[in-house]
């Protein structure tokens, strides 16, 4: 039986090293590098939004700003990405970096960020009754940027690029361990490197779900209000494609991220005697083994053995 649970734990040891070591586990290992890709080109192009006048960038904004009113400000809007914003009067269409180079608490911040985005309403005599309110939607889109949406996307984007980082310094760390013997733990500072890309990388993931479903929801939730609220001055109207890219960065990384353990895979000089040396794996082969035998081999045996027995016994009656 010994040797039946030896064979059966090897058995299973070299289906599993096929599977892991076989020729075309190198490509499944790059697999998780096609999900890096538009990972990356998502969420460069979620936070570019409103930061130029490049074609389709000004398109990707979180909020646009319009009036109520039918008059002269009706063809006009301010656009706000994460960290840009665009003045459209209708003609021509202006963005800019805003956060962080404009005070909303600083009239003069306000006055000269609606001349950069309106140059003509500024150059028009006709249009000039328009400028106070311009004024306040440029206002209140700079306060959405400080105050509302705030750097959480940048902040989970930062994180997943830094645990891309420390990929690298794993990638040696996996290379020391492929020449260590089977079973050799790890030392403080490789421990330190996988953990820190793991944890980065994890925590990038959720904050990124964190500001997909905050942007979301606060946007829909402003375009609802403003467009209900009587007496409004500014309707709000959220970004599709904005949230688009956004979630589907979101997916691209989640699969990444599930993945990323089949890319890091370390395998050792032998792995047969890796998976030999596992306790659990003898241990439930032998049970395996042992019950099999039970059921097959003993059973039969003291059916026999007891029916012999009461023969016996009957006979010397």
């Amino acid at each position: 039986m010994g040797k039946f649970a030896g064979n059966l734990a090897r058995g299973a040891a070299e289906k599993a090293v096929a599977i892991q070591c076989g020729p075309w586990f190198k490509f499944i290992k790059l697999a998780p590098l096609t999900f890096i890709i538009p990972t990356i080109l998502f969420l460069v192009l979620s936070l570019s939004g409103c930061l130029s006048s490049a074609p389709t960038i000004p398109s990707l904004y979180v909020v646009a700003l319009t009036s109520s009113s039918n008059g002269t400000l009706a063809p006009m809007q301010v656009r706000l990405g994460y960290f840009g914003m665009c003045g459209d009067d209708g003609d021509t269409r202006t963005c800019l970096s805003a956060a962080g180079h404009y005070d909303p608490d600083e009239p003069k911040d306000i006055i000269h960020l609606t001349e950069l985005l309106f140059p003509q309403v500024m150059n028009n005599s006709n249009a000039r009754g328009a400028i106070p309110e311009l004024q306040n939607m440029v206002l209140t889109g700079l306060d959405l940027q400080d105050q509302i949406f705030g750097k959480v996307l940048l902040t989970g984007s930062a994180l997943f690029a830094l645990g891309l980082t420390l990929m690298f310094p794993l990638k040696l760390v996996k290379k020391k361990l492929a020449k260590l013997a089977p079973g050799t733990p790890l030392t403080k500072k490789q421990q330190f490197i996988r953990r820190g890309c793991y944890s980065t990388i994890w925590a990038g993931l959720m904050i990124v779900f964190a500001a997909c479903i905050g942007t979301t929801e606060t946007a829909g939730a402003l375009g609802h209000a403003t467009a209900h609220i009587k007496g409004s001055s500014i309707l709000m109207k959220e970004g599709v494609t904005l949230q688009v890219l956004q979630w589907m960065a979101f997916g691209f990384m989640f699969l990444f991220v599930l993945t990323m353990p089949i890319m890091l895979f370390v395998k050792r000089e032998n792995p047969l005697d890796q998976y030999m040396s596992a306790e659990g794996i003898k241990e439930k082969a032998f049970g395996f083994a042992k019950g099999y035998a039970m059921d097959k081999v003993k059973k039969p045996k003291r059916a026999k053995f007891f029916g012999r027995q009461k023969s016996q016994q009957e006979d010397m009656v």
